[in-house]
């Protein structure tokens, strides 16, 4: 069986790394860090291996000039698009309206069932109110109407860098918000975007779920499968609590995404982020540019492909 690609869940790869991604296509594989292991993995790329690639960005405008390249090897897309209108805790993140104007423009070269609306996460402090971010959701949603049929929320998880973060680069405090008081929020949402033809769907948050709130399957085999007519992997193969997700590759890298948000559990360290994508060669085999520093192995494995 062929494998899906996540990329990725880990950084940003269609706002900063879309050349590189396209070189590694051209090459046919890739080298990856594990998390956990730190060993480096090599990852087919060519079209015999892969049944379908998944994106996750916040920004796809780098990516639509090359869209017809990745065609070429692969036509098995789907992409989740993140646009929330929210600024303050996304300061390098494109403004809303332009990003859904790209979004409009991926639905119509591919479908609305390859694209997906995310809202998420929804990370309320003690200047964002819950009234705030429903604003901002009829807001997206009213542009997106006709164009979107989907949409994934979720609330932000209290990990400590979260509360670091905050506390590090603003003047935010996080608010705690019960479980009964989120899934009322949500339910509130839900209403709205059924006004627009929207259906809701709770990631890893499964205390949301309701009659008008479904459970989110990020990567799902039986659903890629049908929609891209190819068949897919549908083995569960959960990367966290309450995930509902089918087996895939990730080939991104933590700390890496320039976007800076401060809710962000993929960056330990926004300066460091930041000085990755700066440092970044687009001819290397591997995303990750600070496994050169703190890898023998992956360093070895950094080497330029011409």
């Amino acid at each position: 069986m062929r494998h899906v690609i996540s990329a990725s869940r880990r950084t940003d790869i269609p706002a900063f790394y879309s050349d590189w991604f396209v070189s590694r296509l051209k090459a046919g594989h890739v080298y990856v860090r594990q998390p956990y292991s730190k060993k480096m993995m090599y990852v087919s790329l060519k079209p015999e291996d892969v049944s379908a690639f998944v994106f996750w960005s916040k920004n796809y405008a780098p990516l639509l000039d090359k869209l017809e390249t990745i065609e070429k090897t692969s036509r098995h897309l789907f992409f989740h698009f993140t646009i929330t209108a929210n600024k303050d805790l996304e300061p390098f993140v494109p403004a809303y309206i332009d990003a859904i104007k790209d979004y409009i423009y991926m639905v119509k070269r591919y479908s609305s069932q390859q694209v997906v609306w995310r809202f998420d996460p929804i990370c309320i402090t003690d200047k964002l109110s819950f009234e705030i971010y429903k604003e901002r959701f009829i807001q997206c949603a009213e542009m997106l109407k006709g164009h979107s049929g989907k949409c994934y929320i979720s609330f932000v998880h209290p990990y400590k860098k979260v509360f670091t973060n905050l506390q590090r680069y603003t003047d935010h405090r996080l608010i705690e918000v019960s479980p009964e008081k989120k899934k009322e929020y949500s339910l509130r949402l839900a209403e709205r975007a059924g006004a627009y033809g929207i259906q809701l769907y709770a990631c890893c948050n499964d205390y949301l779920l309701s009659e008008h709130v479904k459970k989110a399957r990020c990567i799902d085999g039986r659903y890629l499968s049908y929609i891209l007519n190819v068949p897919l992997d549908t083995k569960a193969a959960s990367t966290r609590k309450e995930c509902a997700c089918t087996r895939s590759l990730d080939i991104g890298a933590y700390d890496t995404c320039a976007h800076g948000c401060l809710y962000c559990y993929a960056n330990a360290d926004k300066d460091r982020a930041h000085m990755a994508v700066l440092r970044h060669d687009p001819r290397w085999n591997a995303l990750d540019t600070n496994a050169v520093e703190d890898n023998d192995e992956a360093s070895q494995a950094q080497k330029l492909s011409f």
